[in-house]
């Protein structure tokens, strides 16, 4: 990313919230899941052209509108103590407001495959896929200007406090608050920890929550690639599935559609790499909320998983099947669980996953859809993005999330794979029926 880019200038500031965090607020006890969640940061960009504001006043706007949404966020503000709690000591959030010489054109599109935080558009210095090397900070943000005029907002979230859509209520809220004071305040909730208690001599053999592959593991080059599901095409696909299977599927999902189509062409690619078909496990990372409420932030992910064990088992329908009969599996799980025993069932389900995650023999393909999360609405008084970007993880994982034209129903797929498996990924026909590369 170097080659193409060279920071001009830099200018960093502690935004601290606009108001004391009270006494009765300085303790923020992390929920079980939160305590088995890794370090490592969640990373979006937002790409703006040429706003209409002048520069400095665009950086003073974000600043003051980021203090005052950290008032109701506080413990992003604080400090992370133990693996147990936050400190909510007003310690504030770093704010870098950065001036490069590239066009945004030269970045944008070269985003998506930055696996480290490398790109000018990322706080530098930040330990990006390595949670050994986290050094306490919850959150960071970075304004971004570029030569052509247009800019770049990215805010990175320790995954120990905030899952994707806590991210996106947190994104929401500073958005509003900035393009209108007035606005009614964010009403977030601290709670997690009061549904999902951590459970004291619990086993250690659990891995991290998200399982993902740290620095000095990943040996293989990973690529991503970009797709757009039009809405018509994806009406299209969902009748295909539900013609196919026999009745028995009505009106399966966007997000049950896109999915099985990638899991299976993700399948498909590394047979023809490997010259033979070879068994693998999908996991389809799932909100909570409800039966959390929607607004409590933390994390909060549930479960589901399918598998291509015989060739025969990659069909579309078969596939959707699974993907729905696990999703009402585990709303039936949680919704009739006593209370007192939630924690308990949803330590029992992360040690399933776990075993999925390593299971011998099989490839691995995780998928996060972040579709109904506004991500294309963060509008913070210049207009909406015109292309949202992730620090996506060197792994087999998919992530889905609407289209830029939100309301069409439309979904964006960003599909990371070994860039051996992607080579034939690109070239699946049947995805290409569906999907245009972006």
């Amino acid at each position: 990313m170097g080659s193409i880019s060279r920071i001009v200038s830099m200018s960093k500031r502690i935004i601290k919230p606009s108001s004391p965090t009270p006494c009765s607020h300085k303790r923020h006890n992390l929920s079980l899941v939160d305590c088995y969640a890794n370090n490592e940061y969640a990373s979006t960009v937002f790409f703006y052209p040429k706003p209409t504001i002048p520069a400095n006043n665009i950086s003073q706007l974000l600043q003051k509108s980021l203090s005052k949404a950290l008032t109701y966020y506080y413990p992003f503000a604080g400090m992370l103590k133990d693996n147990a709690y936050v400190d909510c000591n007003d310690r504030g959030a770093e704010f870098l407001n950065v001036r490069v010489d590239c066009r945004m054109s030269d970045v944008v599109n070269s985003c998506d495959n930055d696996r480290s935080g490398e790109n000018c558009v990322y706080p530098q210095g930040l330990a990006f896929g390595n949670s050994n090397s986290f050094d306490g900070r919850l959150v960071m943000a970075q304004l971004t200007h570029f030569d052509c005029g247009g800019i770049a907002v990215s805010v990175c979230f320790s995954h120990k406090i905030a899952d994707g859509c806590s991210g996106a209520m947190f994104l929401s809220d500073w958005a509003a608050i900035a393009k209108d004071p007035n606005h009614a305040k964010p009403s977030p909730r601290f709670d997690g920890a009061s549904f999902f208690p951590p459970i004291h001599n619990a086993s250690s053999n659990i891995s991290e929550v998200n399982n993902l592959p740290h620095d000095g593991v990943v040996q293989q080059r990973y690529v991503t690639r970009r797709y757009l599901f039009s809405a018509s095409t994806l009406n299209t696909l969902k009748d295909k599935i539900a013609d196919s299977g026999s009745g028995i599927l009505q009106n399966p999902s966007r997000v049950e559609s896109v999915s099985a189509l990638l899991y299976k062409s993700c399948a498909a690619a590394a047979a023809k790499r490997n010259t033979s078909f070879r068994p693998s496990t999908f996991t389809l990372f799932a909100n909570m909320r409800p039966p959390l409420p929607l607004n409590t932030i933390g994390n909060a992910p549930g479960y589901i998983s399918t598998s291509i064990e015989e060739e025969v088992d990659m069909q579309l329908p078969r596939i959707v099947a699974e993907l729905r009969k696990g999703k009402e599996k585990l709303r039936n799980r949680f919704n009739t669980v006593d209370p007192n025993k939630l924690a308990f069932e949803s330590f029992e389900l992360m040690k399933e996953v776990d075993q999925v995650f390593n299971r011998q023999g099989f490839d691995i393909y995780r998928c996060s859809s972040l579709c109904n999360f506004p991500f294309y609405n963060v509008d913070f008084g210049w207009g909406r993005p015109h292309r949202v970007c992730f620090l996506i993880p060197p792994c087999n994982i998919i992530c889905l999330l609407d289209s830029q034209n939100r309301r069409d129903g439309g979904v964006e797929a960003l599909v990371t794979l070994q860039e051996s498996d992607m080579n034939f990924f690109q070239q699946d026909q049947q995805l290409l029926q569906f999907a245009r590369p972006i």
